[in-house]
């Protein structure tokens, strides 16, 4: 674990979430819960001066490339523009 983003960016965040089927008894009470949808979620945010657009359609992805799925480009009088990218990958199964 290093301190900050790479030094191209201002930061960074990712998010891992997973879908919960759960199983319930006859009164509703939750016995049983699995998940199932497992996903990686990376959200960047640099410096840009001009951007190329990677939300596109006919993307393919996988546990190591992902897709794009959200491509910003933010201008603001007072600042230097902004650019965001959200990846999103599934996550591999546990062995």
């Amino acid at each position: 674990m290093g301190f900050g983003a790479p030094s191209n960016m201002i930061s960074t965040n990712t998010a891992n979430t997973a879908q919960v089927a759960e199983k319930t008894d006859e009164v509703g009470s939750i016995t049983e819960m699995k998940t199932y949808g497992a996903v990686e979620e990376k959200t960047e945010e640099y410096f840009s001066t001009t951007m190329d657009n990677e939300a596109v359609n006919g993307q393919t992805g996988s546990t190591s490339t992902g897709v794009v799925t959200s491509h910003t480009l933010n201008e603001v009088n007072t600042e230097y523009a902004r650019e965001t990218k959200v990846t999103r990958k599934p996550l591999a199964a546990p062995a």
